[in-house]
């Protein structure tokens, strides 16, 4: 028959070690070696900004592109929106101004995962 050992019930890891050990059995480490973690998951939008030329079209040429603008400004307004690189720099900056470290993207079916991570607070 099997037995644990003191250390062993006492969850202070191997024999004469002081470690303390955390509901996984890992080691607890000190605050300045130990991380968090932040997953961000980024949805890649392919729909188009509405048309007001397709909107004519549909309407069988009874109301031109140029009327259905004016008509619907925040509908069919083109808006300029920087670059998707200029908007991603940002972000990262943003992120690593809060010091958050991309380490890794990953695909998770249509979703992109920015997986960051930095030292623990406190």
């Amino acid at each position: 028959m099997a037995t644990d050992t003191p250390e062993e019930q006492s969850g202070t890891g191997s024999p004469g070690s002081a470690e303390p050990l955390d509901a996984l059995g890992g080691t607890v480490l000190p605050n300045h070696e130990r991380w968090e973690y932040c997953v961000i998951h980024v949805n890649e939008d392919t729909s188009q900004q509405p048309s007001a030329t397709a909107a004519s079209e549909k309407l069988g040429g009874s109301m031109s592109p140029d009327f259905i603008e004016q008509q619907f400004p925040d509908q069919y307004r083109r808006k300029p929106s920087p670059h998707p690189a200029e908007q991603l720099g940002r972000f990262l900056n943003k992120m690593g101004g809060k010091g958050w470290m991309l380490t890794n993207i990953t695909s998770l079916g249509p979703l992109q995962m920015y997986i960051f991570r930095r030292r623990k607070l406190g």
